[in-house]
């Protein structure tokens, strides 16, 4: 068995098992269960496996070079960067948020309308957005 990919969420890893199998290449998923009880460790143990036989190696790779059928909703903020609508909500002021509750034994909140373009990795908020467009 051969790792292919590693993610951060089980979300992820699972997504990419489905297209695996969806194009009958058998794929597993490794220490998804420990990241679910604790995410903290996903950075510490690798985060989750998605793993291959070898002899489906070849074609695993051609799965993955087709280009997957984008279903976006219409509602989808653009990116102000690229103009893509591939976006969604960053996770980072959720994680902050848990991580202050952890540290200090309080949570404090953030922002949670900050958007993250997953075609460029560009972050902005919708406020900062409206500024720059009523600018030009």
């Amino acid at each position: 068995m051969i790792t292919i990919a590693r993610f951060s969420k089980p979300e992820e890893a699972h997504l990419l098992r489905l297209r695996l199998e969806a194009g009958d290449v058998p794929a597993f998923t490794l220490d998804e269960n420990t990241i679910q009880m604790d995410w903290l460790y996903s950075n510490a143990i690798g985060g989750v496996r998605v793993q291959i036989a070898e002899e489906d190696l070849e074609a695993a790779r051609e799965i993955l070079q087709e280009l997957p059928i984008e279903n976006l909703p219409a509602d989808m903020p653009e990116c102000p960067k690229c103009t893509s609508r591939n976006t969604t909500l960053d996770d980072l002021p959720r994680r902050l948020s848990f991580l202050s509750l952890l540290l200090i034994g309080f949570p404090l909140l953030f922002s949670k309308t900050r958007w993250k373009c997953l075609a460029c990795n560009n972050t902005w908020n919708e406020r900062n957005k409206e500024n720059e467009i009523s600018r030009t």
